[in-house]
């Protein structure tokens, strides 16, 4: 197991995440992260995903006492076909 304690996060290669999916059953917990059209799919116990999800609450938290609130609204993105294309 990697001692966390030894690990120089600013050294790790990083992907930028744009999004997530998942499911679980009783044993389980599936996800994936994407970037892009890459896709990196992820399982774990249910204990493993409590501890995951408690460290990314924990770190927003500290991160909003810091930057303020997460703007969570969608952004406004305009369709690029038109009801007034429609006609055309």
């Amino acid at each position: 197991m990697i001692d966390p304690t030894k690990v120089d996060m600013n050294q790790l290669p990083k992907k930028f995440i744009d999004g997530a999916i998942g499911g679980y059953g009783k044993e389980i917990f599936s996800f994936a992260l994407t970037s892009g059209n890459n896709l990196d799919s992820f399982a774990t116990t249910p204990q493993v995903m409590k501890s995951i999800s408690t460290w990314l609450n924990v770190q927003v938290q500290n991160y909003e006492k810091q930057f303020g609130a997460i703007d969570m609204t969608p952004p406004s993105i305009q369709s690029p076909l038109q009801r007034s294309d429609l006609g055309k």
